[in-house]
């Protein structure tokens, strides 16, 4: 059974996360921890605040039934926690062994959203124990049938990081598509990281995707995802690496907001 942890504040962004959460995995046996994370406002409260919080998770219960229908291969867990937005929720994904967290990206018309910007990114650094999926406001749900995975091969992939690549590989009806910069020689590390990573995915060399640097990485992801119709991207997030390109100095927050698709992030796992 997978535990999927699903924060919300109740926006449309996070609900729009969990909505298609609930379609992605709809044959999947899982519970969804729906987890809304209070502080003591300047006029409520405690009890206000943890009473709107339980009425809030009900209404959303409520909201996603109506919407994708009962499903009994799923379980809705109500959480409500008065802590840090942060603290609380990476403090649940650990200790309740998470093995996903779906977040929602902020829309056009949306400056301000607790699930991404500077929070979100503060997500993305602390919750070292389960990957995250960040899931664009916008989009429209449809079947899963290309996952891009981008990676340069310059560390092994840890073992349940492999696994969730495998999990998510299993929904998408075409597969992976391994994507890589073409711009410079692979030393003997990543042709070994490579051939391994290749070889638990069933993956034949020939499908790779090598890209060129363009104007810059980002554009380069954002270019190539549109001409091979990716449906989600994939990425380790790799502290002080070649990745952090990515995931740092705003080049993520620029990935997801040009992004139409669902953005998958495995947590970086020391050897």
């Amino acid at each position: 059974m997978k535990q999927i942890l699903c924060p919300t504040d109740f926006s449309n962004n996070s609900y729009n996360a969990i909505y298609y959460a609930s379609r992605l995995f709809e044959n999947i046996i899982c519970t969804f921890h729906i987890v809304n994370v209070y502080e003591k406002g300047n006029d409520l409260g405690i009890k206000e605040a943890e009473t709107m919080s339980i009425e809030g998770l009900d209404a959303l219960c409520h909201r996603l039934v109506r919407d994708v229908g009962k499903n009994v291969r799923h379980s809705l867990k109500k959480v409500s926690l008065c802590s840090k937005v942060n603290e609380g929720v990476s403090s649940y994904a650990k200790e309740g062994k998470m093995d996903l967290m779906v977040i929602g990206n902020k829309g056009k018309d949306e400056a301000k959203d607790i699930w991404f910007g500077t929070d979100a990114m503060r997500l993305v650094r602390e919750v070292t124990t389960c990957p995250i999926l960040i899931v664009p406001l916008e989009i429209d749900y449809t079947p899963l049938k290309k996952i891009a995975f981008i990676c340069n091969y310059a560390k092994s992939m840890s073992m349940k990081n492999m696994e969730t690549l495998q999990f998510f590989t299993s929904l998408a009806a075409d597969g992976l598509v391994p994507m890589s910069f073409g711009d410079h020689k692979l030393d003997d590390f990543q042709i070994w990281h490579k051939a391994g990573l290749f070889k638990s995915l069933s993956i034949n060399p020939m499908e790779e995707v090598k890209m060129p640097r363009l104007e810059g990485k980002a554009e380069t992801v954002l270019e190539f995802v549109d001409k091979w119709n990716i449906d989600m991207a994939c990425m380790v997030y790799y502290p002080h690496h070649f990745i952090l390109e990515f995931i740092g100095n705003g080049i993520v927050m620029e990935l997801n907001t040009k992004l139409s698709i669902p953005f998958l992030i495995l947590p970086h796992e020391p050897s």
